[in-house]
Order: structure tokens, then C-alpha cells, then sequence
């Protein structure tokens, strides 16, 4: 499910036109992620709630915290990182399908092992997955 929270997120800010999106747990190093604006989409939580079932379908509803790292190349002003989010990043998280969605807090800063500006985006997320039941 985890996963599938994730590919939600990446399609959706890939279908709003931005770039070089990444989950935070692949194996692409950070070179081969480009030198302009490139987007980590990893969890912080996930709680999932008592599932709900019905004669053909179970629906599992959970809540989770996502963290959007959108990284810049350190020479980057900081207030041009935030343009991007709030013209990019801000407008596509806003208009999720499916998954209701809310930014819950931003900061930004240097990182130094990739020297690289991050600005940090805590999304709370919540919805309800479904699938179908098997027979038995």
C-alpha cells in the first residue's frame, strides 16, 4: 500500500508537468538525478485504520505523512526554491485525485552531503484503498 501512495503522488506531480521525480527509497544516486530542480517523494508515517468490508470489496482507510524534498543546486536563491514549490509543486499536491491532502509544514536548508538547497514539504495524506475480496 505504501508503494501505491507513493506512485499516486509521482504520477500526479509528473501528470502536472514537473520533472525529475524520485521515491526516497531507490537506488539512483544523486548525480543521475539532474543538476536543475529534482523531487524525493518518501513517508515519515503511515496508520492504517480498521478495514471496512462488504460482500465484494474490503476498503482499508489510512492516514500518512509524506515528505516532498525538493532540492535545487546549492547556488539557488531561496526564495526561487519557493517560487517553484508554491508555482509547481503547491498547485499539483493541492489537486490530488482520489487521496484528500493537506501541507502540513515546509522548511528549507542547506544540505551539505549533497550540496544541494532542500526545502521540505510535510504533506498529511489520507484516504481509502480498496480491493476486491476473494472467495472462499
Amino acid at each position: 500500500m505504501i508503494d501505491s501512495i507513493i506512485n499516486k503522488i509521482m504520477e500526479n506531480l509528473s501528470g502536472n508537468g514537473i520533472k525529475n521525480i524520485y521515491s526516497a527509497y531507490d537506488a539512483i544516486s544523486v548525480e543521475k538525478k539532474g543538476r536543475d530542480f529534482y523531487t524525493l517523494v518518501g513517508f515519515e508515517s503511515f496508520e492504517m485504520h480498521t478495514p471496512i468490508y462488504s460482500a465484494l470489496t474490503l476498503f482499508m482507510p489510512y492516514e500518512a505523512e509524506i515528505s516532498l524534498n525538493i532540492t535545487a543546486p546549492e547556488n539557488y536563491l531561496i526564495q526561487k526554491l519557493y517560487e517553484y514549490f508554491s508555482e509547481k509543486i503547491k498547485p499539483a499536491v493541492m489537486n490530488f485525485s482520489g487521496i484528500d491532502c493537506y501541507i502540513k509544514k515546509i522548511s528549507m536548508k542547506h544540505n551539505l552531503q549533497i550540496n544541494r538547497l532542500v526545502l521540505t514539504a510535510r504533506l498529511s495524506v489520507s484516504g481509502i484503498e480498496k480491493s476486491e475480496r476473494e472467495n472462499t
